[in-house]
């Protein structure tokens, strides 16, 4: 994915263009001009922005004075809420309110390193989603990494769990979490060791790694309703359904049974039970079953290391139709354990992964034809894989930069270029390939 900009103030630039709306200096996080978030694009939750900001005095982390209205000439109202005691840990966090003609149609919690005081955040952001959702009756455990002394309120320790899984995810397209509770989208997403981002809308079957699937139509009914039940928050039922499923080698049954061992959904996380159940899935070269073994040999926080055992996984991985270890591929240097195969360059790589559907690697295709960074400069194929990038975002983090990678690149384009660029962003991204493979067996 691009560097994101330096943060910049909460201003315009002489030229009339918006300024990036900067979500706090200790952030990091940049969110950019957001065209359409605020007239009429997306529904108004349920709430009204006084209701966030009572939500948010009442924790004691954050004074009413302590929220801007702003007004930006692109993104539409905002209220922006950053504490000002940025030396203290519990504070480093911003709430930012994307005001629609009836009311907010977004609300954001943005925390992030250091960790101390992650409790207090923690019960600040489930104050603020539990005016409009209520957590699953029978919750996750709490996650292994300690958010503090005391127990945190069911609302708080819901969302840790879904912070937790958003983080172990990392990278590829697993980061992203989306549970619907009561007709809202609760949006997770991490990015360690910097961020944790809840974002709050109402859903339009925003997706994520488990629902729909990327192959929903070799779902058997009860894969489907198991998938529409971890929507939900509501692992213990789902698993009801999948269990047997599963044991009876049913691959798609397999790699969800894999996901709620391995993220913790039904316990403490088991990587060896998730393992068994990939491993079944792998029989019939599930591809999402082979990249999650290799994902979890993950040496630190989301940084892939070729390793003897990873250099035969990836590429196997790939070869199945995993986008994310496609595009894992493209970003590896070559050498004792991975060779790239002859006459394919990374760039190859990574544009197969974009046309398959992965959104970081539609962003880096975009950056890459703006800087004519291992292929030729094209201005037009830039915007375009932007906007595929756009139409392939839900609300939440990315939703934003794309935005902001959409503005600035159509910035760069005349009129008839920008209608070249539309024409062709429909037809650039083809989905995964077919699975299972017409000759795909069972070995057994």
């Amino acid at each position: 994915m691009p560097a994101r900009r330096p943060l910049l103030p909460l201003t315009s630039d002489s030229g009339g263009r918006s300024a990036i709306i900067a979500l706090g200096i200790l952030l990091g996080l940049v969110l950019g001009p957001v065209r359409g978030m605020a007239d009429g694009t997306l529904p108004t939750l349920p709430l009204t922005s006084e209701e966030v900001v009572d939500a948010a005095v009442s924790s004691g982390l954050i004074a009413g004075d302590e929220f801007e209205a702003v007004d930006d000439p692109q993104a539409g109202p905002l209220l922006v809420g950053r504490p000002a005691a940025a030396d203290d840990p519990a504070k480093t966090f911003s709430i930012v309110v994307f005001e629609g003609d009836e009311g907010p149609v977004q609300v954001q919690f943005i925390m992030t390193a250091p960790w101390d005081g992650l409790q207090e955040r923690l019960e600040l952001a489930g104050a603020i989603a539990a005016l409009v959702v209520a957590p699953p009756d029978t919750l996750p455990p709490v996650p292994p990494v300690e958010a503090g002394g005391g127990g945190l309120s069911p609302a708080a320790s819901w969302l840790y769990s879904l912070f937790y899984e958003s983080w172990l995810g990392w990278p590829g397209a697993e980061q992203r979490q989306v549970r619907v509770r009561n007709g809202i989208a609760v949006i997770t997403e991490g990015t360690p060791p910097e961020s944790w981002t809840l974002t709050l809308a109402v859903d339009r079957d925003y997706p994520d790694a488990t629902w729909p699937g990327r192959w929903p139509r070799v779902d058997s009914g009860d894969v489907s309703r198991a998938r529409r039940l971890v929507r939900s928050g509501e692992y213990r039922e789902a698993a009801l359904l999948l269990e047997p499923l599963a044991a009876a080698g049913d691959p798609t049954a397999a790699v969800v049974m894999g996901d709620m061992e391995r993220f913790g959904r039904l316990g403490a996380p088991r990587i060896e039970k998730a393992t068994d159940w990939y491993l079944i899935a792998g029989r019939y070269r599930h591809p999402l079953a082979i990249w999650s073994i290799a994902a979890m040999l993950t040496e630190g926080w989301g940084t892939f290391f070729i390793s003897n055992m990873k250099g035969q996984l990836l590429p196997k991985a790939e070869a199945a139709g995993s986008a994310d270890a496609l595009y894992v591929l493209g970003r590896t240097e070559p050498g004792v354990n991975y060779t790239r195969p002859q006459g394919v360059t990374a760039f190859d790589q990574i544009l197969r992964a974009a046309r398959w559907g992965l959104l970081s690697a539609q962003h880096d295709v975009a950056r890459r034809y703006r800087e004519g960074d291992g292929v030729d400069a094209d201005p037009v194929e830039a915007c375009a894989w932007a906007l595929a990038a756009l139409e392939n975002t839900g609300p939440g983090v990315n939703w934003i930069y794309a935005r902001q990678l959409v503005d600035d690149l159509a910035g760069e384009l005349d009129a008839a270029g920008m209608a070249a660029a539309r024409a062709r962003a429909p037809v650039l991204v083809t989905g995964p390939p077919a699975w299972p493979p017409s000759d795909m067996i069972d070995s057994g």
